[in-house]
């Protein structure tokens, strides 16, 4: 068999063909789109060369723009656990004044205040809320307010709170150091002062 034959060199190509594309493809020769399994031109009649082939570059594709979670509304001020729990303290206040006194009965409640707010503390860094030392030292000088608050806030440990995580100006630090002596000279006049007489 003639070596020059078209045919006998497409057919030596053959294994290289078939590691080819499947895809069509233009001829080198004459650039007509040719068919994945041709070895010979049916325009020009001029054998198939793989090494001359030009297949289409495939872009990569482009990776899917990622999508933002959506928003989280931010934790707000719970005014109706606000209104229950002081109701039910004014109502606890009332009995145990008259059955302990004022002075045991503010004992018994800064007690209690003191247990819940390290609760706080405690319950926020094991559920991962930002700034747990905010929530336990508000739970325990305006527990009331914070106590409450903290109770919605637990639910929700990746909703925003901006309002008590935000960052504090200079004003807001000022007024929490002036809170924080005030609470200390309470205690202090209280245990050197004692009960007051009856």
């Amino acid at each position: 068999m003639d070596e020059t034959d078209p045919l006998n060199k497409a057919g030596t190509n053959l294994q290289a063909l078939d590691r080819a594309s499947d895809e069509p493809f233009a001829c080198p020769a004459c650039g007509q789109m040719l068919a994945a399994s041709c070895r010979v031109c049916v325009a020009c009649k001029q054998p198939v060369n793989p090494s001359q082939i030009k297949r289409p570059q495939v872009e990569p594709e482009a990776p899917a723009p990622e999508v933002a979670p959506p928003a989280r509304e931010p934790v707000r001020f719970p005014w109706v656990l606000f209104l229950l729990l002081l109701g039910v303290r004014m109502a606890i206040a009332l009995v145990a004044v008259q059955r302990w006194g004022f002075f045991r009965t503010e004992m018994i409640f800064a007690a209690a205040e003191f247990v819940s707010a390290v609760w706080v503390f405690q319950d926020a860094q094991r559920r991962r809320v930002p700034k747990p030392l905010r929530w336990g030292l508000g739970s325990l000088f305006l527990w009331l307010l914070f106590f409450p608050w903290y109770l919605v806030r637990r639910r929700a440990p990746a909703a925003p709170c901006p309002s008590v995580e935000g960052e504090l100006g200079r004003v807001a630090r000022a007024l929490l150091f002036a809170l924080v002596v005030f609470f200390l000279l309470s205690i202090v006049l209280v245990i050197f002062k004692g009960p007051p007489p009856r």
